[in-house]
């Protein structure tokens, strides 16, 4: 044990020894040049400065000398005497200076760093700090939120344009081609701001009396640093230009040139820290480390083992969790007692609580909606019969598939999963009668075809006898008789093509007793044989805007319901009028009526108290869908062995001129 400390201990040593050395190393290297870039220097033909020409007292353009003066023409000067090297200072249009040095055509220029800048230009280290300001009215009352209001004049080309871009996408720009351009429009009330870098504005305003007026505040929006961006043509010169910053910060060269121009040593150059502080504090924070590091050594590989074990199971935890908390169905973990272990978000969301407090529980409590109490319980099979158990359920107006598995590796624990599989199941259903109702279409159609060929036989013999002038009357008779049957005949197969047709829910102008008494004589064969009296009385002359085939399904559901409930004979009470601007349709029967019990659910889809084969449970479900489709309502009263009355309310369509359309 002792024998491997020390070993270990002696590591440290030499690491931390290499790593001073190599850190040593690095700090005399970028004190001085290497040969090839000497090399590369004398190569140079020149290099260029670039930069805008009137951004005072930054660099300028004097009018007395027209000397390109300032802050930062003064540091590249001092830049080309650090490196031995000419630097040319050339003044131009901040723009212009920009694209110049994307070009190549000049090497050097101060600047923000952005993205966008970034695919362009190379950068150095910081040279110095400078804050931009907003120069506006002055307001006790000002908030940032109010430049999105305001018309600000800025410079083509400058950092601060992305930056209003990006924060205050709402405020109006106003390009200038230098800050001072902008200031005067400010200053004459053109623009309701200006922005600039903090020196130029304060410096303009000295210039022209402005600097203490109260009705005007600076207002400071970032502060960043601000480094010598060099075009891509020349990448050797950022090595080179960061040695020589390097040297000038040593040197204090920054703060003299600030003392020229300002008297003061801090506010526009930050000062940075001493290289040399900063590197002793990485040395002894680096022995602080590796001391550390010595002493947790001894454990550390088994804790490293410990923490990416507990890591992976964490996240396979947590990816489950997401899994199961994704899931639409509700998923509930039940254990033999049937005590819920664990449930997911989707039941928990359906019960109306949380999972902490549904652990624990009976199921019982919260499935009661889904089955029949414990009697037969599907959880109990699941774990007697060790194989999973499906089961359909009706839980109020919807249908439910519940899935009863074991869950693996956890023993005698029941993953129960319930899925609302309504829409599939009415789906299903509509599929299937709509492939009916192709059927019956087709079969209608083929029929219709057969038989209005012998009927147009009939016909045309009817005719032909009739030319004879000397039938008797008898035969005349018997004639009448034969057209009035082969009238009938082509009157039941036009309707039962017009049901069998299949229309959308497109709308049309359509008389609405004309759609009832076909609907009524498709039933007249049922009608006369179970000895049931149909009466309709329509007030409606004119022709109303509706869907045919919703119409058309409505009536039949109705209507065969109401023959179907009396068996024993009765009477059919069907009433159609307009009431302040409704169609009112009234289906009212003497049948066997609904029990009370069964009220509620009449209108659920699959609900059905016929024998099993003669219903779907789907008709009066269409009938409700199709007049909540239509904006309608529908009520219903019924007393059980007296008979049960629909009423049915639609919004009737008006024209322009206010009428029934």
């Amino acid at each position: 044990m002792y024998r491997r400390k020390e070993i270990l201990s002696i590591l440290a040593v030499m690491i931390l020894v290499v790593v001073i050395i190599i850190f040593a190393y690095e700090r005399d290297v970028r004190k001085n040049l290497t040969s090839s870039e000497i090399q590369w220097l004398k190569e140079q033909d020149s290099i260029i400065y670039a930069a805008n020409d009137n951004a005072p007292p930054l660099r300028f353009v004097d009018e007395i000398d027209d000397q390109y003066k300032g802050v930062v023409v003064d540091y590249i000067n001092q830049l080309s005497l650090e490196l031995g090297v000419d630097i040319q200072t050339v003044p131009m249009e901040w723009n212009h200076a920009l694209e110049s040095l994307k070009n190549g055509n000049t090497h050097i220029c101060d600047m923000f760093v952005n993205e966008e800048r970034s695919r362009y230009y190379l950068f150095t280290d910081p040279i110095y700090n400078l804050r931009t300001v907003l120069l506006t009215k002055n307001n006790k009352s000002f908030e940032l939120e109010q430049i999105n209001n305001m018309v600000i004049a800025t410079e083509k080309g400058d950092y601060a344009n992305a930056y209003l871009i990006e924060n205050y996408p709402a405020a109006n720009l106003v390009y200038t081609q230098n800050v001072e351009e902008g200031l005067e429009m400010f200053l004459s009330g053109k623009v309701d701001a200006v922005i600039g870098d903090e020196p130029i504005i304060t410096y303009l305003l000295v210039e022209r009396g402005q600097n203490t007026n109260p009705n005007y505040i600076n207002q400071v929006l970032y502060e960043e640093e601000v480094v010598l961006a060099v075009s891509k043509n020349k990448p050797e010169l950022v090595s080179i230009l960061n040695k020589a910053i390097l040297q000038m910060n040593k040197k204090g060269q920054l703060e003299k040139i600030q003392q020229k121009w300002f008297g003061i040593s801090t506010p526009l150059i930050a000062k940075k820290t001493d290289a040399e502080m900063i590197e002793n504090i990485i040395i002894s924070v680096i022995i602080a480390l590796i001391g550390f590091t010595v002493i947790i050594l001894n454990n550390y590989s088994l804790k490293k083992q410990v923490r990416r074990r507990t890591i992976e199971l964490e996240s396979s935890r947590n990816e489950l969790r997401i899994i199961f908390d994704g899931m639409t169905e509700y998923m509930i973990v039940v254990d033999k007692n049937k005590n819920i272990i664990n449930c997911n978000k989707s039941f928990a969301d359906f019960s109306g609580t949380t999972r902490e407090k549904i652990a624990g529980e009976n199921c019982e409590n919260y499935l009661k909606n889904f089955c029949n109490g414990c009697t037969g319980c599907m959880a109990d099979e699941t774990l007697k019969l060790q194989k999973t158990i499906k089961k359909e359920v009706m839980a109020g107006k919807d249908v439910y598939e519940i899935t009863c598995q074991l869950l693996k590796g956890a023993e005698d624990t029941v993953l129960i999963s319930i899925k609302n599989i309504t829409i599939d199941k009415i789906n299903r259903n509509q599929m299937l009668q709509t492939n009916k109702m192709i059927a019956v279409g087709q079969l209608a159609a083929g029929m219709a075809h057969e038989i209005r060929n012998p009927l147009g036989i009939i016909r045309t013999q009817s005719y032909l006898l009739r030319l004879n002038e000397n039938q008797e009357e008898t035969t005349n008779k018997s004639l009448d008789f034969i057209d009035s049957s082969v009238n009938r005949a082509s009157s039941i197969i036009d309707n039962i093509l017009s049901f069998s047709r299949l229309t959308g829910n497109k709308k049309d102008f359509v008389n609405l007793k004309e759609i009832i008494q076909k609907i009524i004589e498709m039933h007249n064969d049922i009608i006369k044989k179970e000895n049931i009296r149909v009466s309709l009385e329509c007030s409606i002359d004119e022709k109303l805007k509706l869907s045919t085939e919703s119409m058309e399904h409505i009536l039949l559901n109705l209507i065969s319901n109401a023959v179907e409930a009396m068996e024993h004979g009765g009477e059919i009470k069907i009433n159609a009028n307009v009431e302040e601007g409704n169609i009112i349709i009234v289906c009212e029967d003497t049948g066997c009526g609904i029990d009370e019990k069964n009220m509620n659910n009449i209108f659920n889809p699959f609900f059905t108290t016929k024998e099993l084969g003669k219903g779907t449970g789907l008709g009066l479900f269409i009938v409700y869908s199709e007049v909540e489709k239509m904006g309608g309502k529908i009520h219903v009263s019924s007393k059980l062995g007296e008979g049960t009355k629909f009423t049915i309310t639609i919004p009737a369509e008006r024209n322009n001129d206010d009428r029934i359309i």
